[in-house]
């Protein structure tokens, strides 16, 4: 897995990241199937962070 610095680096910005990884660990929470494969049971939080370090996972920006 990437470290901190390089997922911010990845994402834009620390605020980003935070909200990405929100919401996907969220969806894993409801019963999203993970999108890597894993040793070992983890919190749907490193999860989160392992599928956006593997770029299994994207993001865009809605105007609202």
């Amino acid at each position: 897995m990437l470290s901190i610095d390089e997922l911010i680096q990845k994402v834009g910005n620390i605020y980003i990241l935070a909200i990405v990884v929100a919401k996907r660990a969220k969806q894993l929470n409801e019963g999203a199937v993970p999108l890597v494969e894993l040793k070992e049971a983890r919190s749907p939080l490193f999860v989160a962070l392992e599928e956006l370090s593997a770029g299994k996972i994207s993001f865009d920006f809605v105007e609202e």
